[in-house]
């Protein structure tokens, strides 16, 4: 499984109008094989941030994901784009032995 997520800093006051605008590439994300999840979520300490927390398959899913229309048009004319303050931060992490969420033991 390929684990993502991207820390956006927004210009002040437009998370909502960010979101909208993601939304068409979060729904075709979501739409992909091998997406196994594709949410953007905001910051309870801060409302101009959004976290978009995304994973798929394994490797070649990601790959696709990169090599998608929605994906390389977006590259060129991603309507969100406008919103982002600063260059986003990104966590990559590659779990080749997983397939999922585990049980959460102290619970």
């Amino acid at each position: 499984m390929i684990y993502i997520t991207v820390k956006k800093k927004l210009k002040p006051g437009t998370a909502d109008d960010y979101l909208a605008a993601a939304r068409p590439f979060l729904e075709a994300t979501r739409g992909e094989p091998g997406n196994k999840w594709f949410e953007h979520y905001r910051s309870v300490d801060d409302p101009d941030t959004v976290l978009t927390i995304e994973a798929f398959d394994d490797k070649a899913a990601g790959e696709a994901h990169v090599a998608s229309e929605h994906f390389q048009r977006n590259l060129v004319e991603d309507p969100a784009k406008q919103y982002v303050a600063e260059r986003p931060e990104i966590l990559y992490v590659d779990l080749p032995d997983r397939d999922g969420w585990d049980e959460m033991s102290e619970f």
